[in-house]
């Protein structure tokens, strides 16, 4: 019914692309005319979905983790196969996308559902490393919320209902570092790092493959004070702003912001794989997902809005390896 397949070494193997558009310094243009951007780890801790915030009205966070604000910026492009700026269009059904896709997968069908921008700036590499949130049939970015399906992907629980999910990640970036980390053969094995930050990609099996960002800038030059999980980034048409509630923290001129794009597709083995997902064809909900839950923690949590579940799932499943 999906494709989820057999990761004996923890995923399947990414594909390097060295030349991803002939005008790369175009997609930096895109970017500073489509802002405001705001931080995508509101969706590991509100009970946003991606469908709300490609809304631009994310709700106000009260409180968040330290080390999940920013300072990192998402903007969406393209979901759910709906293209949301018009320049990204070509980007949705990029060949050289689709091509590693399939060749990845091993498949011929590929459903092109996401593109989505990440703009960091300067700021000391990540200290732990991740997998991307998931999908499922009938509990996906439209009905739940991130870390609502990160639990369920790395609980491994729902393989049944899982959706494989090619993703592509390219860079646009000509400032200092901003390198990226990977682990192609499980996070207890050697890591690669792509140090190459202009114009290039790698597709990979990112809901299994960890991941992280390597420093961004000058050694020592890190994010303003001030900033909460509510602060945003846009550009002026001379310089990058991050603002919050209203107020400019700081600036920073083009060659400080690293600008890496994604790429997602739902991959299906076979024609009767995909009919069978879009007609929901042994899909969960999520008061089953809860259930699921429920019986290994031994618990009777029966709502999302429960904050009790949310902690005894973040606790036990996380996404994150520091």
């Amino acid at each position: 019914m999906t494709t989820t397949l057999d990761r004996p070494q923890g995923c399947l193997r990414p594909i390097p692309i060295e030349q991803v558009v002939e005008d790369p310094e175009a997609i930096r243009e895109i970017a500073r005319r489509n802002g405001p951007y705001f931080m995508p780890a509101r969706y590991l801790i509100s009970g946003e979905t991606a469908a709300d915030a490609r809304k631009r009205t994310p709700q106000v966070v009260k409180d968040a983790p330290s080390y999940l604000i920013g300072p990192t910026w998402r903007g969406d492009w393209a979901f759910n196969g709906e293209v949301l700026i018009d320049d990204s269009a070509s980007l949705l059904h990029h060949q050289g996308f689709v091509t590693a896709a399939k060749e990845m997968f091993e498949s011929e069908i590929v459903v092109p559902e996401q593109v989505y921008v990440n703009l960091s700036t300067p700021m000391n590499g990540h200290p732990f490393s991740h997998v991307d949130i998931p999908e499922f049939i009938g509990v996906n970015r439209q009905n739940a919320p991130g870390w609502f399906l990160q639990a369920m992907g790395s609980s491994r629980l729902f393989e049944d209902a899982r959706i494989s999910i090619a993703t592509a990640v390219a860079w646009f970036h000509h400032g200092e570092r901003g390198f990226f980390r990977y682990w192609p053969n499980g996070r207890e094995s050697e890591s690669i790092r792509h140090e190459n930050m202009w114009n290039t990609a790698v597709v990979g099996d990112n809901d299994f493959m960890h991941h992280l960002v390597e420093r961004v800038g000058p050694q020592g030059m890190g994010p303003p004070k001030g900033m909460s999980i509510n602060t945003e980034l846009d550009h002026d048409g001379n310089r990058w702003n991050v603002i919050e509630a209203g107020e400019i923290l700081t600036s920073y001129s083009d060659e400080y912001v690293r600008l890496s794009l994604s790429w997602k597709a739902k991959i299906y083995a076979d024609q009767k794989s995909l009919d069978d997902a879009q007609n929901e064809v042994g899909a969960i909900n999520i008061a089953e997902a809860i259930g699921r839950f429920n019986n290994e923690l031994g618990e009777s949590f029966t709502s999302l809005t429960d904050e009790r579940l949310q902690t005894a799932l973040t606790e036990r499943w996380s996404g994150y390896v520091a």
